[in-house]
């Protein structure tokens, strides 16, 4: 009888359960529909948009399409990522590369920048284990196009921060439509400015964010580390960094010279 009377509670409660979770509601309106919306067409935009030059891929024969990398540095960007995952995400700091440079050979260590392969490396072994069937040079043939997604999609925020919802969308629009940015995250174009872009607008959106005079400390603490570690993984993939360093600077400079400044910048 008791064990009953348990089991009829235990069904109760699963049953009270069900019927509470159908009351759940997204709290949205009209306006953030519709942004939603907006925003999900520009990056389906922005991403099909860059799969254009697989049309020139198409085997004739067979008619599938081949994903190949374009350019020259985009293929040592892929020997460099192809390198890390046969013999680990460490080994590249002894490699010697006399295949980019001989006889001298070519220190990796010292004078190439590790932040793309060792990225796509780490995310190529995250979806090998979650059992996508896909070769490596297919996976960094698409890679600039997925980056593109990402970049769009935090030009976005960056702009909703700076002038609401209606600047950022424009921004991911211009952004994903943008000719020389288009050029650079096409299909096949494996190259540093694939992960620059996306850190410097990564960078710029947590610095902004704390130094905003109304935000508490802790939350400023957290921005900003997270500001220099988006800019610590810029340098590591891209030398363009050294641009936003000194525009940086330059704004907190001019910032301090107009006495606009607060202790957060300082």
């Amino acid at each position: 009888m008791i064990m009953y009377s348990e089991a009829k509670t235990v069904k109760e409660k699963i049953i009270s359960g069900i019927k509470g979770f159908g009351k759940i509601r997204l709290k949205t309106d009209h306006s953030s529909i519709l942004t939603y919306t907006a925003l999900t067409l520009i990056l389906f935009l922005a991403f099909t948009i860059r799969l254009f030059p697989m049309r020139w891929e198409i085997d004739p024969a067979t008619g599938k399409s081949n994903l190949l990398l374009s350019e020259f540095d985009p293929y040592f960007q892929y020997r460099f990522t192809e390198h890390i995952v046969k013999e680990g995400f460490i080994s590249w700091i002894g490699w010697i590369d006399y295949q980019r440079w001989y006889p001298q050979g070519f220190n990796i260590a010292r004078a190439a920048y590790p932040g793309l392969p060792l990225t796509a490396a780490l995310l190529y072994g995250i979806i090998s284990t979650l059992g996508v069937d896909i070769d490596l040079m297919s996976f960094c043939a698409l890679f600039p196009a997925i980056m593109a997604i990402l970049a769009s999609l935090a030009i976005y925020f960056l702009g909703k921060d700076v002038g609401g919802r209606p600047v950022g969308l424009l921004s991911a629009l211009i952004l994903a439509l943008h000719p020389s940015y288009i050029q650079r995250t096409s299909v096949g174009f494996f190259d540093d400015e694939t992960i620059g872009i996306l850190a410097m607008i990564l960078f710029i959106f947590l610095f902004l964010r704390a130094v905003e005079e109304n935000r508490h400390i802790n939350s400023t603490i957290k921005y900003a580390i997270a500001s220099g570690l988006a800019l610590g993984y810029f340098c590591a993939g891209w030398g363009a960094a050294y641009y936003p360093i000194g525009v940086t600077v330059l704004f907190t400079f001019i910032l301090l010279l107009l006495k606009r400044y607060n202790l957060k910048i300082l």
